[in-house]
């Protein structure tokens, strides 16, 4: 089949779809304008923004601790972040007030616990991805959103409460999970209500809250210097989340791949009075639309993460952008890595790591729009390959570690933005949010290895920088299986 033809259908079980059919509910509902733009500020902003307060704010939930003990029957003097095994107490020194490390003593051979817990988070990010995109195919993008972001407000309230450690940990897998679903479904959803001539404006506008996010979080750790203030403090937010039971709007689209016409045509009537469009005869619309995916189509059934592999374009797609998103994850994750280590002051740090996101996420959306995805993606990919083989110049080097560190998370970030964005366009919609799930999850695997791709450096100092290096030009060679999809309608 030719993947690059407007005029042909992609099959997969259930659904047949010409391109004429998004034209038709894009000219209805407009390319851009207040109803799409109010969405982005009321779902897509808040999403993704509190995502990253519980994304990453392990950094202030168990930032670095010393310790010393302060009782033992040793007779020798006591050094600093040293165990001892007849140590009865010991005291710990941060700039918090208290630390997860502090309130339930990880250290010494429970010192693996505390980043445990992000792993267990990371992890949940991955089953969540599974779960809810699937939830959000079958079911739909609203109930899945409304779901994740319930589960995010009452996971994260818990948090700041739990009494022990494992159960912390057990709250922290839902957080995850929940994660996954708001940040995948509200960015499905926006993609899918947008024109293709704007889609990468929208898809940069998505991109942006993220760091922002990050760029907020430090305030929080600053003024709220114990971990469980800071747990409430980032919770409390999550309670905007309780007004989407009244203004979130299912997908149009999706509504209309599964024959729920009525309902498509009253979200497309909302749309189009908020766009100041005519919103007359939206249903004759959605019918037009419908009798001519009827045509052809087979009957409606529910799709399946089976669907994503029936075909060989859609299993190459599948396949190449699940090995693209694994090299992200890991891209992203070790680009951050380095540049923590370039400053000894977390709040500096994490600001400085949201910052240096935007060049990125801007240059993402300008180079996608004239030049494409694939060119995009390569390009990324070459420099931050590039860029991080540069790390490999001794510590000393400290502006060169510092530019090259910078130019790393700025290519990452910006390759993250343009793969969000040309994943929901290689796939039809019934089986989009599954296809970003699979992807997302094989991203989560690839930032859970980073940390440990970090650590080969006690084996030899030029490992991480190698392996780094290497991997995205692994990502830019898969770009090239894929085909172009700038200025094509969702299939």
């Amino acid at each position: 089949m030719d993947t690059e033809s407007n005029t042909k259908t992609e099959k997969i079980p259930n659904t047949e779809v010409k391109t004429e059919e998004p034209d038709k509910l894009i000219k209805a509902i407009g390319e851009i304008g207040k109803w799409q733009i109010m969405l982005w500020l009321l779902v897509a902003f808040p999403t993704k923004a509190i995502s990253a307060w519980h994304q990453l704010g392990i950094v202030f939930i168990a930032p670095p601790t010393s310790y010393m003990c302060t009782e033992t029957n040793l007779t020798n003097s006591i050094e600093i972040n040293t165990c001892y095994s007849d140590c009865v107490s010991y005291d710990f020194y941060t700039d918090f007030e208290n630390t997860i490390i502090s309130q339930w003593e990880l250290i010494c051979e429970k010192a693996w616990l505390a980043n445990f817990s992000q792993t267990i988070c990371m992890f949940g990010v991955l089953i969540g991805s599974i779960v809810f995109g699937y939830v959000a195919d079958r079911y739909g993008r609203r109930p899945a959103l409304l779901v994740a972001c319930m589960l995010q407000l009452v996971t994260t309230v818990v948090e700041a409460f739990c009494p022990t450690y494992w159960l912390f940990t057990t709250v922290r897998f839902f957080i995850g999970a929940a994660i996954a679903g708001t940040m995948l479904s509200s960015f499905i959803l926006m993609m899918e209500i947008i024109g293709p001539l704007k889609r990468e404006l929208m898809n940069c506008l998505c991109a942006l809250p993220m760091p922002v996010g990050q760029m907020l979080m430090p305030l929080f750790g600053y003024y709220l210097r114990s971990w469980d203030r800071y747990c409430l403090g980032i919770a409390i937010p999550n309670v905007l989340y309780l007004a989407y039971f009244f203004i979130l709007p299912e997908s149009p689209k999706w509504l209309l791949s599964v024959g729920k016409l009525e309902e498509a045509s009253k979200v497309m009537t909302q749309a189009a009075k908020w766009n100041n469009l005519p919103s007359h005869n939206m249903l004759d619309v959605a019918k037009s639309i419908a009798s001519e995916k009827e045509k052809t189509s087979e009957p409606i059934r529910k799709p399946t993460y089976l669907d994503l592999l029936k075909t060989k374009v859609l299993r190459i797609n599948t396949l190449c952008s699940c090995l693209i998103w694994f090299v992200l994850g890991m891209s992203f994750y070790g680009s951050n890595q380095y540049i923590g280590q370039t400053s000894s002051n977390v709040f500096i740090t994490v600001a400085l790591a949201g910052v240096l996101q935007f060049p990125g996420i801007l240059l993402s959306g300008i180079l996608s729009k004239y030049f494409g995805r694939k060119i995009t993606l390569i390009s990324f990919f070459i420099v931050c390959g590039g860029s991080n083989a540069f790390l490999i110049v001794p510590e000393d080097w400290f502006a060169v570690r510092l530019t090259m560190g910078a130019v790393g998370v700025g290519c990452a970030s910006g390759a993250f933005a343009t793969m969000y964005m040309f994943t929901t366009e290689l796939f039809p919609t019934v089986a989009r949010n599954m296809a970003m799930g699979a992807s997302s999850t094989t991203s989560r695997v690839g930032s859970m290895i980073a940390p440990y791709i970090a650590g080969m450096t006690v084996f030899a100092a030029w490992l991480p920088p190698v392996a780094f290096a290497v991997v995205p030009l692994l990502g830019a060679i898969t770009c090239l299986f894929l085909p172009e999809t700038r200025g094509k309608a969702l299939s």
